[in-house]
């Protein structure tokens, strides 16, 4: 007996999608990650300008992250969404506003610290059914997740992290005397 796939809300897709695009290590990773979340077909806007899709990939994994990064931590400080109420068979479509800040580890040392950068972004979303659903031979069953982003408009920062040398301990400069 099989368990019934149960396929996330809209808040929470959005949500994994994006913390799967910052934990992508390597190019076959990103790609996999970056087609499941943005369709072909997307409108794209990023500080105001209008992106093509490929121009949007290379922002978030561009040549100078490609295979740099080990690994990331995103935070999500705030998540609102709105689901489309007009159409019964798409469950889980809708707008969605999330503000995060991501931390990028790269492979590098510096002080034996990693070098690191800071992602801040105010990402808001429109989620839609755009792959169509499979037709599965008779018999089989299965949950198929065809929704993707249609409309991003992102407002996006990305920032080294400082990197701080340590200190030396204060010498001392008082004697002592017998």
């Amino acid at each position: 007996m099989s368990a019934a796939i149960v396929l996330p809300d809209l808040p929470s897709w959005v949500q994994q999608h994006i913390t799967t695009l910052y934990s992508a290590t390597t190019p076959d990773q990103f790609d996999q990650a970056f087609d499941d979340f943005v369709s072909e077909h997307a409108t794209i806007r990023v500080n105001g300008k209008h992106l093509s899709r490929a121009q949007y990939k290379k922002l978030l994994f561009g040549e100078e992250r490609q295979g740099n990064d080990t690994s990331a931590n995103v935070t999500f400080n705030g998540v609102v969404s709105v689901p489309v109420e007009d159409d019964v068979n798409a469950i889980g479509t809708g707008s969605v506003g999330v503000f995060l800040k991501a931390v990028l580890f790269g492979r590098l040392f510096v002080f034996a610290a990693r070098e690191s950068s800071t992602v801040n972004s105010s990402l808001n979303v429109v989620v839609a059914e755009d792959v169509p659903r499979p037709h599965l031979p008779h018999g089989i069953r299965g949950d198929f997740d065809g929704r993707r982003v249609t409309l991003l408009d992102e407002v996006l920062t990305d920032e080294p992290n400082k990197i701080v040398p340590p200190r030396q301990p204060p010498t001392s400069t008082a004697s002592t005397s017998a």
